[in-house]
């Protein structure tokens, strides 16, 4: 047996991702051995996948990227994982050399890549990729890092992750050791910068020595109120891991003047700080670490040598989770949890083994389901919508929902429910619609890993969670995708579910009103109508975050910003809290700007599109131009700033009467409002809306 030969015996029929560059390298060396005789060791297909891995590799060393990019896509997937990954990564770095289009590809081999090897490979091709031209609508993220270890190692494995979450990362990074300077001296390369977003990487050494958690935690929350002031940036702070290796023993977690005493303390006050709003999101170092395993968290050799930490094996685990937090924080976390039926809620084919035969709690696999089932409800009961997209008959599949003793979903959980026969891309494509969210906001959970494959073919956008074969694993795959981060949860989240499924009476209504201002009349809406309030504080920022349609400049903000615009007497504020006879919207209209010799400049305007077609920028123009009159306001002026999403409100100030001041060569538009023009004289409250005001704003 040649050494060839023994390669590929050895690699198996699943080969490993280690076994897929071995047999790379071997193509590599059989070619420049042999040269253009190494097509001889060709063969015809179809090919098992380890065959045809090695063909592939032979194909691309000979000049030939195209056949090897065909021969790769009819190749059976490798298993999840690094080897999945580099079969990914592989056929988009062939698809850039063919002037194919490799972003989903890479975005899937990201989400699949477990090693921080692969993640840099992935990361080189992304990049190559943007430096092509590649890389459209893939929006501008500016992230600035200062701390105390050399966080150049985590940049590899987090812009990936950035890169599939449709962001354009842009990485600064401070002087090691420095953060203190960089942010109190106004650091000039930091300032030039303009960060969007700025993480403090602090680790457990730099904070053992502090006598007051209290006054170590004020210190760096001066820092993150400097960031805010200077650079309009979000803050994450990292909190501290609590090593294992403790000389104190048990008594270090008891003793108030102990290392690890200190550490726990000094997380209580970094949680607190978050939770008080004082400026700054927390990355739970402490939490990911304990999730990795502490023992090999940190890699003692690569401290003493670098400053790298934590190790290179836990990495990849530290950039998935910072990446989660910057997704909450730019609001594009997902928002639908849709999942598949049989074989996943439970065990077996409702249709075919019936109510009494589906595996459902006791013990075993049926346990395995039930516990999936109640963490599933545990994101729910955060604001997590879910649906149901199923291969099923209808009723057959609302049985265990309605009937089954072991089922903890029920049905009014359920914001969706499709069950049919139809491709699952079709259901998945009218669940978005259904709910008013783009599709790449959904997730699904599917056992079967052909309708996986299907939907990640058919719809690149959509979250596909890679589901083991056994139950008792569904858990902690979905949790590991870490899609479902926010940074707060309001009371309009938890309320979602339930205005969805009014929506539905809402349609019947629709259906049967004669006339389209019937139909609005029959809705018998009301509007309360007030400033910006503490108490909306949480709400508003979220919705300024993460509406991404009905938004008139697509500026994001955070939770400090917004405290403190509403401290200047200049600001003219709105929003907006909508309920009919079927349901209560809650806060979903915001309206804002500041007046400056007699103008009132909106910062932005936007709108849930769940109300979308009720009259209610109408009435928030009216109310805004109520104000304005008051206020011996002359002039509203307004600017839309395209996006990859809001073209919906392109045309939306021009329908209102405003006139076109300016139209810049990058789509922007700024338009202003004469308040003793004709439009501004004819703007009224649609005569649909009651309208209460609690305050005049």
């Amino acid at each position: 047996m040649s050494d060839l030969e023994e390669l590929l015996a050895g690699a198996g029929e699943r080969p490993s991702a280690a076994a897929m560059l071995r047999m790379q390298d071997a193509a590599e060396a059989l070619v420049r051995a042999e040269g253009r005789e190494a097509r001889q060791e060709l063969l015809p297909g179809p090919l098992p996948l380890t065959q045809g891995w090695f063909q592939a590799a032979l194909l691309e060393k000979l000049g030939r990227p195209a056949e090897a990019l065909a021969l790769l896509e009819t190749l059976p997937e490798p298993d999840w994982g690094d080897a999945r990954a580099l079969w990914l990564l592989t056929r988009a770095r062939l698809a850039i050399g063919t002037g194919g289009q490799p972003q989903s590809l890479l975005r899937h081999a990201t989400r699949a890549a477990e090693s921080y090897r692969l993640l840099r490979q992935i990361d080189i091709v992304w990049r190559r990729w943007v430096k092509r031209g590649g890389g459209e609508g893939l929006r501008p993220l500016r992230i600035a890092f200062a701390g105390t270890v050399t966080t150049d190692f985590l940049f590899p494995a987090l812009r990936p992750h950035l890169f599939a979450d449709g962001f354009l990362p842009e990485i600064w990074n401070a002087p090691f050791g420095q953060y203190h300077q960089v942010i109190l001296t106004d650091d000039a390369g930091l300032r030039q910068f303009k960060p969007d977003l700025v993480v403090f990487a602090t680790d457990w050494r730099s904070a053992a020595q502090t006598n007051s958690a209290k006054d170590h935690v004020n210190g760096l929350s001066a820092l993150w109120s400097l960031c805010r002031e200077r650079y309009a940036a979000a803050v994450i702070q990292w909190n501290y891991e609590v090593p294992v290796l403790d000389p104190m023993g048990r008594l270090g977690k008891l003793h108030p003047g102990a290392r690890n005493h200190l550490l726990h303390a000094l997380n209580d006050e970094l949680w607190e700080a978050e939770r008080s709003g004082r400026g700054a999101f927390i990355l739970d170092i402490e939490g990911i670490a304990s999730e990795f395993g502490k023992a090999q968290w940190e890699d003692a050799s690569a401290w003493e040598i670098s400053r790298q930490y934590p190790s290179a094996a836990a990495t990849p685990l530290l950039a998935r989770h910072t990446a989660a937090l910057i997704r909450a924080i730019r609001g594009v976390s997902s928002k639908c949890l849709v999942l598949d039926l049989d074989n996943t809620l439970w065990g077996g084919v409702i249709g075919d083994d019936g109510l009494e035969g589906i595996q459902l709690g006791g013990t075993g696999s049926g346990a395995a389901y039930r516990l999936f089932q109640e963490y599933v409800r545990g994101l729910n009961g955060r604001g997590v919508l879910l649906a149901v997209c199923s291969k099923n008959d209808p009723e057959t599949a609302l049985l265990p929902f309605r009937q089954h003793p072991e089922m903890p979903l029920k049905e009014a959980d359920i914001a969706v429910f499709r069950a049919n026969w139809d491709p699952k891309e079709v259901n998945l494509r009218a669940i978005a619609a259904a709910i008013n969210i783009g599709t790449d906001s959904l997730v699904l959970v599917d056992d079967n890993p052909a309708e996986r494959a299907r939907i990640r073919q058919m719809m690149p956008e959509v979250e596909v969670i890679e589901l083991p074969a056994n139950p008792t694993g569904y858990r902690q795959a979905l949790h590991d995708s870490l899609r479902f981060e926010v940074t707060s949860v309001t009371d309009e989240d938890l309320l979602r579910n339930r205005s969805i499924r009014a929506n539905a009476q809402r349609e019947e209504l629709a259906a049967t009103a004669s006339t389209p201002e019937a139909y609005l009349q029959g809705l018998g809406m009301s509007v309360i109508v007030e400033p910006f309030t503490y108490l909306n504080l949480p709400r508003i920022v979220q919705l300024i975050n993460k509406t991404n349609q009905f938004n008139l400049t697509g500026v994001r903000t955070s939770e400090a910003e917004v405290k403190g615009w509403m401290t200047r007497p200049d600001l003219y504020s709105q929003t907006i809290r909508l309920t009919d006879r079927f349901g209560d919207f809650g806060l979903t209209g915001i309206l804002f700007g500041f007046v400056e010799d007699g103008v009132l400049k909106l910062r932005n305007w936007l709108m849930s599109c769940r109300i979308l077609g009720r009259g209610i920028e109408e009435c928030m123009l009216a109310k805004t131009i109520q104000y304005g009159r008051g206020a011996s306001v002359s002039l509203i002026e307004a600017e839309y700033l395209p996006t990859a999403k809001n073209g919906m409100v392109a045309g939306l100030c021009s329908r209102l009467g405003f006139e076109m001041v300016e139209k810049r060569e990058d789509g922007a538009v700024r338009y202003r409002l004469d308040l003793r023009s004709a439009p501004a004289a004819s703007a009224e409250l649609p005569g649909w809306l009651a309208v209460e005001e609690t305050s005049s704003g």
